[in-house]
């Protein structure tokens, strides 16, 4: 037994009558060596339609209802009912047939069943049926990957919705803090702008500083030098007041000028000083501002972090989303596979228990002929001696039977000939119907698909 590959690449040994009569009573479907030897399309029927309804959960009874499509093309739909029906169920046949490695497969095999080659049909069926046998284990698997797919689907829906409304509520969130954050970028920006032009002001006023200060110092030791000068004139005029009085005039003179000097450096160096407190004062209004930013600047940056979390978020959605969309449609392979199985374990369990209850009743049944069979014998026992009489007198009368027997089997003979023309005549006028109707379905779509 091999099945490997598909379509074209199974391959299967042809089986003995008494082999396949074997796998046939293991698989509960009647049949014998004279079917085999002799197959009729009836019985042949029966056979296929037990494989359909075994494989594929299909009974030839779900082709009785007729196709509305393709009687509507038909001019009498009455007289074709029974003709779309066998087409109905060879096109599902042919599709189990072709799957378990059989390419020459025909209508004339219901229609007309040729030993050879329905020995090679059931060959073929059976073969996929010990490969379906020996894999049942993998439809257990298949079954419980599914009921585990369907924990996982639940599983991942409850989380999709719990990232839903996450996510929803992330955005209402953005959507109500947005103006704010607009405002405070706009703000954002305008103190940048004000911090650019601080800045530029600042550096400014830094270098005016600088310049202050130096000239403050250049000032402080102008001031220093002159009270030093100053003083030393003081305590030269003093010392020299009493000794030498050449010019008193210009001598105060001298001195008022060098007083005006000492009070102008002095009111020039009140003024440097006041405007280097108002420039102090500028530059902690600036750090205030510069604080100000720098809350701005976090604030701006955490927003900005928000927002990549939500676009983290969303992409991470995203991705759950085709898992989750992928899962699903997986979920629903399986589940199609395994409802597919479970019907067909539901009806080869039913047909076991049909089988069980008719052995049932054939085994009562045929205790009940025994009995009735024993009686019989004990009376025919006691016949058998009276009607030996009869029989030597009936012997005469046989042998001339016989010779009626031989008259009337050269007639027969004859008149079945004339019935074997006739049936012939007949069949090959229904295979010029069967092939002008199935090169009629070939032009319609597949409608039982």
């Amino acid at each position: 037994m091999s099945h490997t590959g598909s379509g074209g690449g199974y391959s299967f040994p042809i089986l003995k009558p008494s082999e396949i009569v074997a796998c046939m009573s293991d698989l509960h479907i009647p049949l014998t060596l004279e079917d085999l030897e002799r197959p009729t399309p009836a019985r042949m029927a029966a056979v296929f339609e037990a494989f359909t309804d075994m494989f594929m959960g299909v009974s030839r009874d779900h082709f009785a209802t007729p196709n509305f499509a393709v009687v509507d093309l038909l001019e009498h739909p009455d007289l074709h009912q029974e003709d779309v029906a066998l087409m109905g169920f060879y096109r599902q046949l042919f599709k189990l047939v072709t799957e378990v490695g059989i390419s020459d497969f025909s209508i004339r095999d219901l229609i007309k069943p040729e030993p050879g080659h329905m020995r090679k049909i059931l060959s073929g069926i059976i073969n996929f049926a010990k490969f379906r046998e020996e894999r049942l284990s993998v439809f257990e698997q298949c079954t419980q990957k599914s009921a585990e797919y369907i924990e996982q689907k639940a599983f991942l829906e409850k989380k999709n919705q719990e990232i839903s409304e996450v996510v929803n509520t992330m955005r209402l969130q953005r959507a109500e803090e947005e103006p704010a954050y607009q405002r405070v970028r706009e703000r954002n920006l305008a103190l940048t702008s004000e911090l650019r032009e601080l800045k530029r002001i600042q550096t400014t006023l830094t270098s005016e500083i600088e310049t202050l200060k130096k000239t403050k110092n250049e000032t402080i030791d102008k001031a220093k030098n002159t009270d030093f000068l100053l003083t030393n004139c003081k305590q030269d005029c003093a010392r020299l007041r009493s000794r030498i009085v050449p010019n008193p005039e210009k001598l105060q003179q001298a001195l008022v000028d060098m007083n005006s000097s000492i009070a102008s450096e002095k009111a020039s160096l009140a003024i440097r000083e006041r405007q280097y407190r108002d420039l102090l004062g500028k530059l902690d209004a600036m750090g205030s501002v510069k604080q100000d930013l720098v809350m701005c600047t976090k604030l701006m940056e955490e927003c900005e972090y928000e927002m990549k979390k939500a676009s983290t978020a969303a992409a991470k959605l995203s991705t759950e989303k085709e898992n989750i969309e992928r899962k699903n449609q997986e979920i629903n392979e399986a589940t199609i596979k395994a409802q597919q199985f479970k019907r067909q374990l539901t009806n080869v369990t039913d047909k076991i228990s049909r089988l069980g209850k008719q052995h049932a009743n054939k085994k009562e049944a045929n205790d009940d002929k025994l009995r009735a069979l024993s009686a019989e014998y004990d009376v025919a026992l006691r016949e058998r001696d009276a009607n030996q009489a009869m029989i030597d007198s009936n012997k005469a009368r046989v042998a001339e039977l016989e010779d009626k027997m031989l008259s009337l089997k050269r007639t027969i003979d004859m008149d079945l000939a004339v019935y074997q023309d006739t049936y012939n005549q007949v069949n090959q006028h229904r295979e010029r119907y069967c092939a002008t109707l199935i090169k009629l379905m070939a032009e319609l779509p597949d409608l039982t698909a």
